[in-house]
């Protein structure tokens, strides 16, 4: 009998599409319904190049979802009408996929892989052909063009899949034990590494707050302590210039030695005596030496900063030092690399990606997020995840979510009139939070939640304790 494949049918001219083998895949899930299970993790519907099978795939795993046993003639009441089986032979092209057993000769799951990877390829091409074509059209800026390239190579990358068995993954558990205890950790702020642990690899981190809580000061801090210690790290700044940032980290990096202090004043607005040049001069060459590197980028896709971090993974191995940590100030700066996205849908997708590029790179992600507005209308400041802007996904795919809440902002804002008790008890208040932040670990999916207090330095953009 005529194998399923071979029955006369138009071919596609598309190199990226198999006809045969889908076609083998359909006669596989009908001749075992138990190959269902075996493929069903590794290929979508949208997958399939010739619509029509994507179609017949989709009801024969809705059918199986049923428990129902999968037939020809489940086919042919589903698409008795349809123009394109009539294109194929219609029902003697159904008769056919199970008329033999030619297609038990071939492995499902291998069907069911290089079928995935055609459909990246066709993805990727589509973005990289979407690309070219942008180049001629000179109203598009430059900056654009880039993303989108960058998007359609990253979205391939994403979608890497292990699959091992219970021996591999012994194996690879075993491996990562031999290899040390591994993670990142700040040094420099003990309340938080006490909290937090080693941030590990793979791991989606969020640190949220409102805006003058001193997010970004803390990450500045966590990235220099843990480049101090020898671990890669890379900043991606969307809120401020690199120039900006590198004179935060500089008071920073001062403030452990209190004969050499440079407030962050002074480099902001250039107003710096001859000593405190040269003590600028010596702290930058000191913090030049750090396995840090700073991308600076007024806007930025999710797919362009995958591509980057891909990058940058492979210039951090050419110098010998493993990229243990990126982060992002902040996460609803990035753009999604679809457009007309809602700000949820939107928030979602970065939420999402970011997890998939923390797995895929094995590194640990520090995102900032902000906070929405809900948090200043309480009476009590302290923020809950219902606070996450835009997102309940942040919420979901966040292996850690911290929240930074600095008391004395707040008082700030409610001093009475001086004079009389009420000016008496707000200084008492003053006192009592001044200088401090507190880390509230709001989740932490391996570990228990709570609550640590560190000190804030704001003349020196330094977050210790």
């Amino acid at each position: 009998m005529t194998p399923a494949t071979e029955i006369e049918k138009p071919a596609p001219a598309d190199p990226l599409i198999n006809l045969d083998a889908e076609a083998q895949l359909i006669s596989a899930m009908l001749l075992d319904s138990r190959r269902v299970d075996m493929i069903v993790d590794t290929i979508r519907p949208e997958d399939f190049g010739i619509a029509l099978f994507g179609r017949m795939f989709a009801t024969l795993l809705h059918e199986a979802a049923l428990g129902r046993t999968l037939v020809p003639a489940m086919l042919r009441s589903h698409f008795a009408d349809d123009a394109d089986l009539q294109a194929l032979g219609g029902n003697r092209f159904l008769a056919q996929l199970t008329g033999d057993t030619y297609a038990l000769v071939f492995d499902p799951v291998d069907l069911a892989r290089q079928l995935a990877d055609l459909a990246q390829r066709r993805a990727m091409r589509a973005g990289l052909l979407d690309a070219a074509g942008a180049c001629a059209d000179l109203s598009k800026p430059t900056a654009e063009i880039i993303s989108t390239a960058d998007a359609a190579i990253a979205q391939r990358a994403a979608n890497t899949v292990i699959e091992s068995d219970s021996a591999e993954t012994m194996r690879a558990f075993l491996a990562q034990m031999d290899g040390g205890n591994t993670g990142v950790l700040c040094h420099r702020i003990p309340a938080l590494d006490g909290l937090l642990g080693k941030l590990r690899p793979k791991s989606l981190n969020i640190l949220a707050g409102r805006p003058g809580m001193g997010k970004t000061c803390v990450v500045s801090s966590y990235a220099l302590g843990a480049a101090a210690a020898g671990q890669g790290v890379l900043f991606v700044s969307l809120e401020m210039s690199r120039e900006e940032l590198a004179g935060r980290q500089i008071a920073d990096w001062s403030y452990d030695d209190e004969r050499g202090r440079v407030p962050y004043h002074a480099i902001e607005t250039e107003d710096l005596n001859s000593w405190q040049r040269q003590r600028v001069v010596q702290l930058s060459g000191e913090i030049a030496k750090l396995p840090l590197t700073v991308i600076d980028a007024g806007s930025l896709t999710i797919g362009r900063l995958e591509m980057l971090v891909r990058r940058q993974k492979r210039r951090f191995a050419a110098k010998g030092v493993n990229l243990d940590v990126v982060i992002v100030d902040y996460l609803q700066l990035l753009h999604a690399d679809r457009k007309g996205l809602s700000p949820y849908e939107a928030t979602s997708e970065i939420s999402k990606r970011l997890k998939g590029m923390a797995k895929d790179h094995s590194v640990a992600v520090i995102a900032l997020a902000q906070l929405s507005r809900s948090v200043e209308q309480r009476q009590d400041k302290k923020p809950m995840l219902s606070d996450l802007r835009d997102s309940g996904q942040i919420e979901q795919d966040a292996d850690t979510v911290t929240f930074l809440l600095r008391q004395e902002y707040y008082e700030r804002q409610n001093e009475p009139e001086s004079g009389g008790d009420k000016h008496d008890a707000w200084a008492a208040r003053m006192e009592r939070v001044r200088g401090t932040i507190d880390f509230i670990v709001a989740k932490k999916r391996k570990g228990s939640i709570g609550t640590a207090t560190g000190r804030f330095y704001g003349i020196y953009q330094a977050v210790r304790g």
